[in-house]
């Protein structure tokens, strides 16, 4: 059960990364792909946006950055507690 979870925050990481780059080439978040990443990502990035938006950061949007980061820390702090 826990390697599911695990697995499962590693797929929101691949999301939030195609997210990030499919906003590049589709910048509407209303055309397919794109529609379907953002709606999975943005909830994720949108707390950190607030907290650091675009306009901070010199036009910049760090928000999946730090999402990543987040997750990549919450997948490993859950497999060390789980010895893998």
């Amino acid at each position: 059960m826990a390697s599911l979870f695990i697995t499962l925050l590693q797929v929101l990481e691949y999301i939030i990364i195609a997210d990030a780059l499919l906003s590049w080439v589709v910048p509407s978040n209303e055309q397919f792909p794109r529609s379907v990443t953002s709606q999975i990502a943005e909830p994720l990035c949108a707390p950190f946006r607030k907290l650091l938006g675009p306009e901070r950061t010199g036009g910049f949007d760090l928000s999946p950055l730090i999402a990543l980061i987040v997750l990549r820390l919450m997948r490993g702090m859950l497999a060390r507690a789980l010895g893998g």
